[in-house]
Order: C-alpha cells, then sequence, then structure tokens
C-alpha cells in the first residue's frame, strides 16, 4: 500500500491543484474501495451456504423487516437503490428458489408487491443469526461510538456525491 501512496503523491504533486488535499481524498477513494471489495468478499463467502447473493441478503432482509414480509417492488427498488432492471432478474431468482412471489395489487394494478414464503422466512430465520453475527465480527475493532462516527461520516459523503459535490 506504501508504494501505491508514494504513486499518488507524485501524481498529485504533478497535476493536482493542492496535492496534500487530493492525495488525501485519493487515498480515502482507494480505501473505500478497498474495505467495500473486502466486504463484499465476505458477504459472498458466507452467503453462499444459504445460496443467496449479498444482493439477494438485501432484499430478503428488507421483506423480513415489514408487517406481512410484503413490500412494493418500487420501493424495494428505490429504499435499495438498485435499479428495476436489476430487481427483476434478482426478485425472479427469488421467485425460481420459492423464498419471494410477486403479486399484482387488488387496489392498484400498476402495483406488484414483493412478499417472503413460509421457506422465504424459513431461510431467514436460519440466516440472519449468522448474518448479524459475521457483520458484527468484521468490525469488532471499532468501538460502537467509532462505528457510528463513521457511518455518519459515510452519509454525510454520499450525500455530498449524490448532490453532484
Amino acid at each position: 500500500m506504501e508504494q501505491i501512496r508514494a504513486s499518488i503523491a507524485r501524481n498529485t504533486a504533478t497535476w493536482a491543484d493542492d496535492p496534500q488535499a487530493s492525495a488525501t481524498a485519493m487515498d480515502l477513494m482507494l480505501t473505500l474501495r478497498r474495505t467495500a471489495t473486502s466486504f463484499q468478499s465476505l458477504a459472498e463467502t458466507y452467503t453462499r451456504a444459504y445460496e443467496l447473493s449479498p444482493a439477494k441478503v438485501v432484499i430478503v432482509m428488507a421483506l423480513a423487516a415489514r408487517d406481512g414480509h410484503t413490500l412494493p417492488q418500487a420501493q424495494i427498488a428505490r429504499e435499495l437503490s438498485v435499479s428495476l432492471g436489476n430487481l427483476t432478474a434478482l426478485l425472479a431468482s427469488l421467485e425460481d428458489a420459492g423464498l419471494v412471489r410477486r403479486r399484482t395489487s387488488t387496489t392498484d394494478k400498476r402495483v406488484t408487491n414483493i412478499s417472503l414464503t413460509a421457506k422465504g422466512v424459513a431461510l431467514v430465520r436460519r440466516f440472519a443469526p449468522v448474518h448479524y453475527r459475521t457483520v458484527a465480527e468484521a468490525v469488532d475493532g471499532l468501538t460502537l461510538a467509532e462505528q457510528q462516527t463513521l457511518i455518519t461520516l459515510l452519509d454525510k459523503m454520499r450525500d455530498q456525491l449524490k448532490n453532484g459535490r
């Protein structure tokens, strides 16, 4: 990592308006990417045993948290920041596995509701304890206060990126 940081310092000294600020920003971006990749690899490893992917886990756990284990498809896409096209493929796979079902709303034919099936609820009961334990262990090197500070800072950064600055 030190070689990468040295390369960043050389490049920003040559091309950046504010070399120190740019070097720090680049280091932060690369650190976030490496951390996200590490979390993705971890998630892929422990979800595989349940025939899930990290993206499917987010959907199944969102449904499990709702009364009736049901959400409109558009709300899932909006809340989970998943494109409708990608969500459709994920839902088809979950439906093929018997974990969710899609039903057109009886009150609004434009709305498709997604619900966990009994098989989906049973999977969540087996999976959730492993999921929460694994994620907690992954961040147990940070205090709860540090974790909350990091969440706050990352939320602030994501909001800034969403707003075009």
